[in-house]
């Protein structure tokens, strides 16, 4: 079962969840100082569409002179559509973050591409600046905390499963 919160236009599928996210921080960028994100962004009038065939699942990202947007649903026009063959690959690859993975994906019939694929590569160097970097002296205690985080995932899908099991969804 999936569900819309509709404050955020953002379905339940874990690949909406994670073009949502994407998207919140690319508009944290483009509203910040950083010098390399503002090169990238300059002079760009695209749009760039996610999705999976699966799940329906469609998210599209609006570049303008700077701007930044994002919209759930499909492009009237993407200058690139990337689209999964599901929401499981979509967050695989997306986490993974690198450009011979999708490469892989595409050959493997796991991902297809239309449009501008020289847009592949300006996303790509956009995208390094999605996730800050870490600061060093912080790394021990992210790797201490990770088994943590690992049992709360359990817990929480435990009682997922419990609550649609009582709702009968």
């Amino acid at each position: 079962m999936m569900f819309t919160l509709p404050v955020l236009d953002i379905k339940s599928d874990p690949l909406d969840v994670l073009l949502a996210v994407i998207g919140y921080r690319l508009s944290m960028l483009a509203d910040s100082d950083n010098e390399d994100v503002q090169k990238l962004l300059a002079d760009r009038d695209v749009t760039i569409e996610l999705a999976s065939t699966e799940s329906g699942i469609a998210r599209y990202y609006r570049f303008d002179n700077g701007q930044f947007s994002q919209q759930s649903g499909h492009a009237t026009e993407a200058d690139l559509t990337i689209t999964f063959k599901d929401s499981m690959t979509g967050v695989k690859l997306l986490t993974k973050g690198d450009l011979p993975s999708f490469m892989t994906a595409v050959q493997e019939g796991n991902l297809s591409i239309e449009g501008d694929y020289s847009l592949m590569m300006w996303f790509n160097k956009l995208a390094k600046h999605i996730v800050p970097a870490i600061p060093e002296e912080y790394k021990p205690y992210i790797q201490k905390a990770k088994p943590y985080a690992y049992k709360a995932q359990q817990f929480a899908n435990h009682w997922i499963g419990v609550a649609k099991h009582k709702l009968g969804k």
